[in-house]
């Protein structure tokens, strides 16, 4: 029987750079952008570590294992189940350096499977270009994964990370870590008891997976029937409340790492506000703000209207003119009526606004692709 190569997950949330850290590993090419489509399938290229063949897989982006979109139940599944053929035995988790805040939930989640974890501070030069200055060695040592500052787009420190990976793949139990990062409550470790002794007697599972099935148990398509009913018996019978326990979970795990942040990132006196940071003090100032808001209305209604205009004449006159045509074609009569001024009519007084709407929809696809509609959120937040 031959045996498995080693497989390396990549991991990490949405835009944080996994996909072209994937094309820098392995020489492959595929799209990097967050467009519908992109990394919602697991991606597999290969590569060479240490004279070891290495699969490397990229999952989808996701916030967190509790799932909100079929990207995040990929992930789910796979973690979740270590007979899954993309379950891996290493993870690189990429984390956008600039916004640590949003990407470190996941990462804590996984080293709490039991994973050999290396934790890819991504976007690097960009954060040094912002004077953003960060403790590796604090934050390695807080977290229980080394950490390494890389910069997937223009390949800076990729070899640091090749070495920390070769030295992964020889000795995976060095990039564990010691201690689980989110203890289990009294009620969850009673759960989580249970599901080992009656779900799985026949191997020992980490105990934080555990916990994900009796969270997911009507997700995981991998469980039999009989483990589900065990596991749904053993959730009725101890009280657990999935959505509950999620919630709390999930802010334990914000109120642990949050201040870790604050103490290991800072920003140098020397560093110079970017261009991001200017053009927030002006979209979301008190009194610009709302001007500029309604001032970008104001443009795309207006654009909506000029640029509609020549399109809806011809949806018009073609329309106009299908109907005149049927009538000089079609003898007269309350069927052709009914055709001419029913149906040719009112679909041209529905068809005849697909210009608009389709015009109305590109121009704010544009506004929350570069960011502008998170900041009318933030803008109106107090008002609403």
């Amino acid at each position: 029987m031959m045996q498995r190569p080693f497989t390396l997950a990549l991991l990490g949330n949405p835009n944080s750079g996994k996909s072209s850290l994937f094309n820098l590993l392995t020489g492959l090419r595929q799209k990097v952008a967050n467009f519908p489509g992109v990394t919602v399938d697991v991606k597999v290229g290969r590569m060479s570590l240490a004279g070891t063949a290495v699969r490397v897989v990229d999952l989808p982006g996701a916030y967190s294992l509790y799932p909100n979109a079929d990207d995040e139940r990929v992930v789910l599944n796979v973690l979740a189940n270590p007979n899954d053929p993309n379950y891996p035995d290493g993870v690189v988790y990429v984390a956008d350096l600039t916004n640590l805040e949003k990407h470190l939930l996941l990462l804590t989640q996984i080293r709490d499977l039991g994973l050999p974890v290396v934790l890819a501070l991504n976007m690097a030069d960009i954060a040094e270009r912002e004077g953003l200055v960060i403790d590796e060695e604090k934050l390695a040592r807080r977290l229980g994964v080394p950490v390494v500052r890389i910069s997937a787009r223009d390949g800076f420190q990729v070899d640091r990370l090749r070495a920390l990976l070769e030295r992964m793949v020889r000795e995976p139990d060095a990039f564990r870590a010691e201690r689980p990062f989110y203890p289990l409550t009294p009620k969850e470790q009673a759960v989580v008891r249970r599901m080992q002794r009656e779900v799985v007697p026949e191997r020992e599972e980490a105990p934080y997976r555990l916990l994900l099935w009796a969270h997911h148990l009507h997700e995981l398509p991998f469980l039999s029937e009989e483990q589900r009913r065990a596991a749904a018996a053993i959730v009725a019978e101890e009280g657990f409340q999935p959505l509950r326990h999620q919630i709390e979970e999930t802010m334990a795990r914000y109120d642990a790492f949050l201040p870790l942040i604050r103490e290991v990132v800072r920003k140098a006196g020397s560093g110079e506000n970017s261009l991001t940071d200017r053009l927030d003090a002006v979209l979301t100032h008190r009194v610009a703000g709302p001007v500029i808001f309604f001032a970008i209305m104001f443009v795309v209604f207006q654009a909506i209207y000029a640029w509609a205009e020549l399109p809806m004449g011809w949806i018009e006159t073609f329309f106009a003119e299908l109907s005149a045509g049927m009538k000089r074609h079609l003898p007269q009569g309350w069927v052709t009526d009914l055709l001419t001024d029913g149906v040719v009519a009112g679909l041209g007084g529905i068809l005849v606004f697909i210009p608009q709407i389709a015009i109305l929809f590109f121009l704010i696809s544009i506004l929350e692709e570069i960011g502008y509609m998170a900041r009318v959120v933030y803008l109106f937040d107090r008002v609403l």
